[in-house]
């Protein structure tokens, strides 16, 4: 299918239309290692970094694999997250944790955290280690976790979880 160099100018011309009225232009919204770093502040500021006992690097100008618990692919983008006990991460856990698409090990055991597993945690398609134990996380197993296609590991035991097990959790293939 071929289209003419009018039609797709005045398309890319209304995106950017659309784009500024929405008030979110190209600059405004980070990619890559830029939106790597903007969720790991979020994280930071969300379950209290100023009182870690370990926060080395966070929110410094260092490359994300200086920063203390973040290892990183080839590209620079986050692969690796693990704060392990008794950092004193407190707080619930915050849903730009799902903005790190290239994560693959997430483990934030044995700290504070509170609150229920945000469901955007389901768009971590290249996740495959998930370490939520001995926290205080409450509620329902959000279904979003069945998304986790590459999951190999999960354990999420040793908080006060409730409700049935999803269904959804059952197209995790990979589990072992």
């Amino acid at each position: 299918m071929r289209f003419s160099k009018g039609l797709v100018a005045a398309v890319l011309l209304a995106a950017v239309v659309l784009m500024v009225l929405a008030g979110c232009g190209p600059a405004e919204l980070p990619t890559g290692v830029a939106a790597d770093r903007a969720a790991l502040e979020a994280i930071y500021h969300a379950t209290g970094g100023p009182q870690w006992k370990n926060n080395e690097n966070w929110l410094s100008d260092e490359p994300l694999d200086e920063w203390y618990g973040v290892g990183t692919d080839n590209s620079g983008r986050v692969a690796l997250l693990v704060i392990p006990g008794g950092n004193n991460l407190s707080s619930p856990i915050p849903p730009e944790l799902g903005n790190l698409s290239n994560l693959r090990v997430l483990s934030l055991n044995a700290n504070q955290l509170i609150g229920a597993i945000p469901p955007e945690l389901g768009n971590l398609s290249n996740l495959e280690k998930l370490f939520l134990v001995f926290n205080q996380l409450t509620g329902p197993i959000p279904p979003e976790l069945g998304n986790l296609s590459s999951l190999e590991w999960l354990n999420i035991s040793y908080n006060q979880l409730t409700g049935a097990i999803p269904p959804e959790l059952g197209n995790l293939s990979n589990l072992r």
